[in-house]
């Protein structure tokens, strides 16, 4: 979104009286096929070439800047998978003003060339987006075949971009290539190993290459972030020599997005007035109570397309039509608390689920997602999830840093204030998961009867809070029977039902609790005289974190959690547990003085009847790779109480 701002921009840029003309990209004509290692044959397929090129031209007579980007891969496909998964191009021509040269061809294990035909391309349009695909297939690829191609794409100056040169397989030769006009120069930053940026000179054209050589691959790992973990480049349009003028700076960012959310012109004061007499504030007496209503309000009359812009982040198109982009919905929360006399500042920051927000490199590709930030009472907002309310934002979106815009004047003139700051996550007690599960045998002791009371707040409870009201009857049911069969799906329950089916503003953080009971006979095994109590699988389904390779990238969690749970066991008459001790468990991580991750569990027996509780929490978001191993040994404790079997002997 921030992006699309950059034409306010552009007068910084196109300023420069030369034009150039744009240099045709070529192939090697007769090139042969490329032998591998034998480690490299056995693997699906090998990235030979991998190439990227941005060109940015002043065209001849007009002036005009046009980009053209050119890729070139060669890939060498081992199998029927891999061989299926790269002889389908896809050319996506969202901005594209043209395609302006393609060419493919493979060859195959024995040396033959088979050149594609271009009027096979054929072009997919996506409705929702606004733009398409070119796409095209591979003829003539087998196994052991190489499939190249390469496409050139002419279209409008993109100023800020993110090339990545490491993959799921290996990559021999990779290669980056940027040629800009002398007075437009730019600047780079690698990441995680990738090879710096070379820089030359050549009849007035800035000249940068990277290459970059046999990569290793890279494989995704659970609790990790894998694209942000990949060898990538990043870079931007830093200065124009024509106007002698830095560009894309930070503060530059922040005069955008002020110029572009907060409002300054009063017709739109008098909207946000109207808008706020429609809410009617006076019946609540605290400030908090009057920024979730106005929260509230908007969230349950505007409706959010992601789509849509321009008209859309107008205040009087939005009031008179419900509907808002991310920035009329940033644009309408915003100046609505605003009105109240309250502090308030626009953060924007990007998914660290992707790539998490470097304050050192001054791209705006980091400027994706809106959040409107409290400094009196340290409060974030999110202005146009409805699933999150007061105090909750996307947990994507917290431990990591943002551009803070804090709205400041001098001499009467708005000059707001940018500030890199880190946007905190949520502590683990705001996201606690609870159950208390009590357990009876029927009479010839083949099923259980379980009471469950299920209750948890935070990430866990925030979307069944915003969708729960608006869902059929039907759905409502299902949705309650998952908060239960996860336990056990056989379950056949007699009493279901949510303690409270409305949440307004004022108890929007308040526990969404479920009550139920159900008979199941998939916790008992009877072997003889003996009882098989399947305990552990009371706490539900647990993942088994495995790690066969050594550990390539660091810890990363959703969001800080805990989990409470009580389990409460009438032993049936005449019989005894033999194992009791197996439900003794503890593994944890500690930092300095602080207990991050934790899996612990005991029991109590008392005139039989059994209690065991069993607690576990993670209260660090990053962790580092090096000390991994007990990390695991956290999560798999949990795996590994799951599997416990309380042996049950007459006594």
């Amino acid at each position: 979104m921030m992006r699309k701002l950059l034409t306010i921009a552009l007068v910084l840029v196109l300023t420069w009286a030369q034009g150039q003309e744009y240099q045709k990209y070529n192939w090697e004509e007769d090139r042969k096929i490329t032998a591998l290692s034998d480690d490299q044959k056995d693997l699906p397929f090998v990235y030979i070439k991998y190439h990227h090129q941005y060109e940015y031209t002043y065209e001849e007579g007009t002036g005009d800047l046009y980009l053209y980007q050119t890729e070139h891969q060669i890939i060498k496909v081992n199998n029927d998978n891999a061989l299926a998964r790269n002889n389908r191009i896809y050319i996506p021509m969202h901005s594209a003003l043209e395609l302006v040269d393609l060419q493919a061809r493979t060859i195959t294990k024995d040396g033959r060339t088979i050149t594609f035909d271009k009027n096979d391309i054929k072009e997919i349009n996506d409705e929702e987006s606004g733009s398409g695909f070119k796409i095209f297939a591979i003829e003539g690829a087998e196994i052991g075949s190489e499939i190249e191609y390469y496409y050139t794409k002419k279209s409008y100056p993109s100023y800020f971009g993110r090339e990545f040169y490491q993959f799921s397989e290996p990559l021999i030769d990779g290669t980056f290539l940027l040629l800009s006009p002398g007075n437009l120069e730019f600047e780079f930053k690698s990441y995680n190993g990738l090879t710096d940026i070379n820089f030359d000179q050549a009849e007035g054209v800035n000249i940068y290459t990277l290459k970059t050589e046999d990569v290793a691959p890279l494989k995704k790992e659970e609790f990790s972030s894998y694209d942000n973990s990949r060898q990538r480049l990043e870079f931007k349009l830093s200065y124009n020599k024509a106007s002698n003028r830095l560009l894309f700076k930070w503060k530059d960012a922040a005069q955008l997005l002020y110029d572009q959310v907060f409002i300054q012109d009063k017709e739109d004061e008098k909207l946000i007035s109207k808008l706020i007499s429609d809410i009617d504030l006076k019946k609540y007496n605290t400030e908090r109570l009057k920024i979730t209503a106005i929260e509230d309000y908007i969230k349950s009359n505007f409706y959010f397309d992601k789509n849509t812009g321009g008209q859309a982040n107008e205040l009087s198109f939005i009031l008179e039509n419900k509907i808002a982009g991310k920035i009329g919905m940033t644009k309408l929360l915003l100046n609505s608390i605003k009105s109240l006399g309250v502090d308030v500042q626009l953060v924007l920051t990007t998914s660290r689920n992707e790539i998490a927000f470097d304050g050192g490199f001054e791209t705006y590709n980091y400027l994706e997602d809106y959040i409107i930030y409290l400094p009196k009472t340290d409060v974030y907002l999110a202005p146009y999830s409805p699933e999150f309310r007061y105090g909750m934002i996307p947990a994507d979106l917290t431990a990591t840093d943002g551009l803070f815009v804090t709205e400041q004047f001098v001499d009467d003139m708005p000059l707001p204030k940018a500030e890199i700051k880190t946007i905190p996550p949520l502590p683990a007690e705001d996201n606690l998961d609870k159950m208390e599960v009590g357990v009876t045998f029927n009479d010839d002791l083949t099923s259980n009867t379980i009471t469950l009371k299920r209750s948890f707040n935070g990430y866990s409870s925030a979307f069944i809070k915003a969708v729960y009201p608006l869902i059929e009857e039907e759905r409502k049911q299902e949705l309650l029977k998952s908060l239960v069969k996860f336990l056990a799906v056989d379950a056949d329950i007699s009493t279901l039902a949510m303690a409270k089916t409305q949440f307004d503003f004022q108890t929007w953080d308040s526990p969404l609790v479920v009550d139920s009971q159900f008979d199941s006979p998939s916790f008992i095994e009877l072997a003889g005289d003996i009882i098989l109590f399947k305990a552990g699988e009371l706490i539900g389904p647990q993942t088994e974190l495995y790690q066969e390779s050594e550990r390539k990238t660091r810890v990363q969690n959703d969001f800080n959690r805990e989990y409470d749970r009580t389990i409460t066991v009438d032993i049936p008459d005449g019989y005894k547990i033999e194992n009791l001790d197996d439900l003794i468990f503890e593994k944890k991580v500690v930092e300095g003085e602080n207990e991050i991750y934790y899996f612990r569990s005991n029991y109590t027996l008392e005139n039989r009847v059994l209690k065991i509780q069993v607690d576990e929490g993670y209260e660090e978001i990053y962790y580092p790779k090096e000390k991994f191993e007990a990390f695991r040994e956290v999560i798999n404790a949990a795996a590994d109480w799951n599997k416990i079997v309380l042996v049950m002997s007459k006594s």
